[in-house]
């Protein structure tokens, strides 16, 4: 078994919505202690819908776009797909395709399967340069068929 995804997707997955999550919570919570009964800054609305904003804002760009990258791990027969709990096997041949993505190219990837798995049917990860590079390499007689680029 070998690792192609990069070892940022356990600090995009993990460790910075944490540090958002702390950061905004703690800054919301400690302008509402400071300010109460001094400037009345909390029971301007304008100033609670900003914050929800924020927080909103941050709440779908983690959802949406950082919680979307798995970890892969890939061998001879199987692709090992985590989210860092969980972890589960497919086999290569329930891969429809594996395409590039527009934004990053060659860092982004899309696994496209067959059928829907347990993480849904597409499949995103941000690849190791490197490590991506030697699997394909590799086992160019498994990948070549899979292997799409996004028009």
């Amino acid at each position: 078994m070998q690792r192609v995804s990069s070892q940022l997707t356990i600090i995009f997955r993990v460790a910075l919505p944490t540090a958002w999550l702390t950061l905004i919570l703690s800054i919301t919570i400690l302008l509402g202690l400071e300010v109460r009964g001094k400037a009345g800054l909390l029971s301007n609305p304008f100033i609670w819908i900003g914050l929800l904003f924020i927080l909103g804002t941050g709440f779908a760009f983690i959802k949406f776009l950082l919680w979307r990258l798995y970890r892969v791990d890939m061998d001879e027969r199987y692709l090992y797909l985590s989210n860092y709990l969980k972890t589960y096997k497919y086999e290569l041949t329930d891969i429809n395709s594996i395409t590039d993505s527009k934004i990053l190219p060659g860092r982004i990837f899309c696994i496209h399967l067959k059928s829907k798995g347990s993480f849904g049917k597409h499949i995103y990860f941000l690849a190791s340069q490197v490590l991506w590079k030697d699997y394909v390499d590799t086992h160019a007689m498994q990948m070549g068929p899979l292997m799409q680029k996004k028009a």
